[in-house]
């Protein structure tokens, strides 16, 4: 079985306008500009920017500073209108980079290890510009043995972070954890990378090859390398994942701009093994075939030889497959969730450390019965 993935026609051009050279990528925004009506316009139309964003998903419109950057040596009338939610951008982000350097260093001196994950690497290694991508939180893991001690730590001076019962309560099922400050800003911390791999010991690979990276004001951070940040990008961003909400787009500008920063250092073989021991071979070739097709991303040969020949497991094909099924006959609903739940034990889960699979299957319907009374600030 392939997977498929078709883009709407706005988040095409968008996506497009933003991460194609300028050159190409001009013409597709122009015809966004034509779909909306601001094909010709005038500089003091109040409706101008309400007609651009309106009609489009929030993930499209987390596109317009990257599309501003992209375009701006264009000369396109348009795209100096950007501006604003350009600067923006750059200032929220200068908020979650100051209160990221408070965590790292907090970290360093309380002997916790600490990774950054997503957005900040993402922002000052390989955009290398804070006002291209928005972040809507901050994103830091710790080894798997020092997450009390991680807990706690954020919740004293000078952090001061909130967390929530809920998911104290369910600690040992989750991979992370918010912990929110009085200005809400919103600190995710990790014990794990991935929530399907919520177990001592899946994270090795990952602290085993982390990368040095110097924050603005010295402090010295850790990030994943730059195989592993790409496959993090496309697992967690896949739209296997996402089939029944809001589809996300930032993983396409994120593994784009990792590839073109980094390459040269990308070893392909280890991606896909990664891809097959953790479960996740259909996001990943899902992911690269939509940026090899859509977005002109190359490859290697031997890349493109394991997108063809390939196949994941039967397990995978069949959780997979179950994921963007939705019914509203309660009987159908029940057996497809236990079916899936049995699936996606088998396939994250089985011979690893942890509870048995009853158990397991037990505390995830528990969280979900639970999550109706959740004290977050916020829906995640």
């Amino acid at each position: 079985m392939r997977y498929y993935y078709q883009l709407l026609p706005d988040q095409q051009l968008l996506l497009k306008a933003a991460v194609l050279p300028a050159a190409e990528a001009l013409p597709y925004w122009q015809a966004y500009r034509q779909a909306r009506g601001v094909g010709r316009f005038s500089p003091t139309d109040q409706s101008l920017l309400p007609r651009l964003f309106d009609p489009v998903d929030w993930e499209s419109q987390r596109l317009m500073p990257l599309i501003y950057r992209n375009l701006e040596p264009t000369g396109d009338a348009l795209v100096p209108h950007l501006r604003g939610i350009y600067r923006y951008t750059w200032m929220k982000n200068q908020r979650h980079l100051l209160k990221m350097q408070q965590v790292v260093r907090v970290f360093n001196e309380a002997g916790i290890e600490s990774m950054m994950l997503k957005g900040i690497p993402l922002t000052l290694h390989y955009y290398a510009d804070a006002g291209v991508r928005m972040m809507g939180d901050l994103d830091v893991m710790v080894p798997f043995e020092q997450a009390t001690q991680a807990i706690a730590c954020i919740q004293r001076p000078p952090l001061n972070l909130r967390v929530s019962q809920y998911e104290t309560r369910h600690r040992d099922t989750i991979h992370a954890m918010h912990g929110w400050d009085a200005d809400k800003i919103d600190v995710d911390l990790h014990w794990h990378l991935l929530s399907q791999h919520a177990y001592p010991s899946a994270d090795a690979p990952f602290w085993n090859n982390r990368q040095t990276i110097t924050l603005p004001d010295s402090t010295p951070a850790y990030m994943l390398s730059a195989t592993h940040q790409l496959f993090h990008v496309l697992a967690h961003g896949s739209p296997l994942f996402h089939a029944t909400t809001t589809p996300i787009l930032r993983w396409i500008p994120d593994s784009l701009a990792v590839c073109r920063r980094a390459d040269p250092t990308i070893d392909w073989t280890e991606l896909a093994e990664l891809a097959r021991q953790y479960g996740l071979t259909a996001p990943i070739q899902l992911g690269l075939r939509l940026l090899t097709d859509e977005f002109g991303l190359a490859l290697p040969d031997s890349v493109h030889r394991w997108l063809h020949d390939a196949r994941p497991s039967a397990t995978e094909q069949t959780y997979y497959s179950l994921l963007p099924v939705k019914s509203s006959n309660m009987l159908s609903k029940a057996y497809r969730y236990i079916r899936k739940q049995q699936l996606a034990y088998n396939l994250f889960r089985k011979g690893k450390p942890g509870p048995s699979q009853i158990r397991w299957m037990y505390k995830q319907a528990r969280m979900r019965y639970d999550w109706k009374n959740h004290d977050l600030p916020y829906d995640v």
